[in-house]
């Protein structure tokens, strides 16, 4: 799915393909749509790029009628026996590939199965009547009756509505058409009302979303009843003594069953849409803003999106970074408290206060991070995933455990500075000198949470050691200070206190750099 993400954001052309790919690979549409409404609303994809995926997913989803209009009823039962078999198997890879040919096997068999049952239907006088009062055949004219045909495809609208899959809906079309209870123009004005229909799903999930996503949810609706408003005004061109696109499909299908002929309509609808609108896929976008205009120049993102939960992999990137800007929040605190004593300007005077509401958004952050990784947990994962899982918590509670610290040392600091207590010469160095090696550790450790970042964690490491000699040098010359009596006792002991939360800092950045590394380099696959 990364490399897939970053193959969107080239052009709109291999947006289309790769739309058209994750969705013959998913079989449908509405779970791709899902996808890159939580792929906007975390600020993975723009507006354009988003446009060119609903596209090629709207090609994508045709692979399935194209399958169920096969005859491979002879593939079922050994579709299902190897499937199982294989998904026995303790290698992952092996597990992963049965269970999809096993998916597919029963896919197929309940396919057969309401086939079957259908054609009984097919007999019954008032579900055969029913049909009748929305059938699509042309007249002597060559004309589709148009009240006929959009109640098909107000038929085709709602059925998709309900059961929320286009691919679904075609598939009962299909076997309807096989038990001789529905004719092709019949099936093409249902299988029109589905693909708009289908678009409830990206509607419904973009409600809680932002605007942008929002955005692109009607783009994919307009996209989808243009593409129905055009093939409805091919109707009215005649061809061979009918409507200009059933022709074409005759033609294309040659002495293709009228299974086969359903599933072409379906491909080719959606195909010469993409080709006719790809053009205008800027002045769509253009439109959706209009009719959805942002309220703010700043669009909210949401790092832990929950549609994004359906793919782990990024989902835990996603985690990734939230608590990499936990981790600068709460660092920024640890720096605001150890400037109070020899930087405490009017500018850091003024980010003491907020102090407080910092380390409350901290907290927040941290239980958000833990909801989402334990409902990540519910989800289907790999081995490697479960175990990044543990990971990931733990460094949240690392990062909110330095904020615990610097709202400390600020207190320490400020009874300090309104004690007006000056440490030595050489100590106040010291403390300079923690302080900056301590933002080094803590930009290390930020670094290292970055995605598939170079950084040697062995560099990140040495740092730490260098920081843990440090304190040791620091500690052992106060220590000295005191029993040579350059030292006042109070300020001593408020020295040796501030060390101590220093200390526990770099502890708790040390274990995010370590985690982080094994987050993304040290864990080995497990069969």
């Amino acid at each position: 799915m990364r490399m897939v993400l970053r193959f969107f954001s080239t052009n709109r052309f291999t947006g289309i393909l790769s739309g058209t790919v994750v969705t013959s690979v998913v079989q449908s549409s509405s779970v791709t749509t899902v996808m890159i409404i939580g792929f906007i609303n975390a600020g993975l994809l723009t507006l354009p790029q988003s446009i060119g995926i609903i596209f090629g997913a709207n090609i994508g989803t045709t692979i399935t009628a194209q399958l169920v209009a096969f005859k491979i009823g002879t593939i079922i039962m050994p579709s299902i026996i190897l499937g199982l078999g294989l998904s026995f198997f303790k290698n992952e890879k092996m597990k992963q590939l049965g269970e999809t040919i096993l998916g597919i096997g029963l896919l197929f068999f309940g396919m057969e199965i309401m086939g079957t049952e259908l054609k009984k239907l097919a007999a019954h006088p008032t579900f055969v009547s029913a049909f009748r009062m929305f059938e699509c055949a042309p007249g002597a004219d060559g004309t589709i009756p148009f009240g006929s045909l959009f109640g098909a495809i107000g038929i085709g609208m709602v059925a998709t509505m309900i059961v929320q899959s286009s691919s679904a809906c075609i598939g009962i079309v299909i076997a309807l058409s096989a038990s001789g209870v529905m004719d092709l123009n019949t099936a093409v004005g249902i299988l029109l009302g589905t693909n708009i229909g289908t678009t409830v799903t990206a509607q419904l999930a973009a409600l809680t979303a932002n605007r942008v996503a929002r955005q692109a949810a009607l783009a994919h609706t307009l996209f989808n009843t243009i593409g129905v408003l055009i093939a409805v005004v091919s109707f009215l061109i005649p061809w061979g003594g009918e409507p200009a696109f059933f022709h074409l499909i005759r033609t294309i299908s040659g002495n293709g069953s009228l299974q086969r002929q359903i599933a072409n309509a379906h491909t080719i609808f959606n195909i010469a849409t993409t080709l006719l609108l790809v053009p205008f896929i800027s002045v769509l976008a253009k439109i959706c803003e209009l009719l959805i205009p942002l309220k703010a120049d700043i669009v909210k993102y949401v790092k832990l999106e929950p549609h994004l939960l359906n793919t782990p992999s990024i989902a835990l990137s996603q985690t990734a970074a939230e608590l990499r800007k936990m981790l600068k929040r709460a660092w920024k605190m640890a720096d605001i408290a150890l400037n109070i004593y020899a930087r405490n300007d009017e500018r850091n005077q003024m980010r003491v206060k907020t102090l407080p509401q910092r380390e409350n958004e901290i907290d927040a952050r941290q239980n958000d991070i833990a909801n989402y990784l334990t409902a990540l947990m519910l989800k289907p994962l790999t081995p490697r995933e479960s175990r990044q899982i543990p990971i990931l918590l733990h460094c949240s509670n690392d990062a909110e455990k330095i904020g615990d610290y610097a709202m400390e040392l600020s207190g320490l600091m400020e009874r300090i500075r309104s004690e007006e207590i000056r440490f030595s010469e050489s100590a106040e160095k010291e403390l300079d000198e923690l302080h900056g090696k301590l933002k080094i550790l803590a930009e290390n450790a930020v670094d290292l949470l970055k995605d598939n970042h170079v950084q040697d964690p062995q560099t990140a490491t040495a740092a730490h050691v260098e920081m843990r000699n440090l304190l040791e040098t620091v500690e052992l010359a106060h220590m000295n200070r005191l029993y040579s009596g350059k030292c006042i006792i109070k300020n001593g002991v408020l020295f040796m206190e501030l060390m101590e939360k220093i200390r526990k800092i770099e502890r708790h950045i040390f274990n995010i750099t370590e985690r982080a590394g094994n987050f993304y380099g040290k864990l080995p696959d497990i069969d």
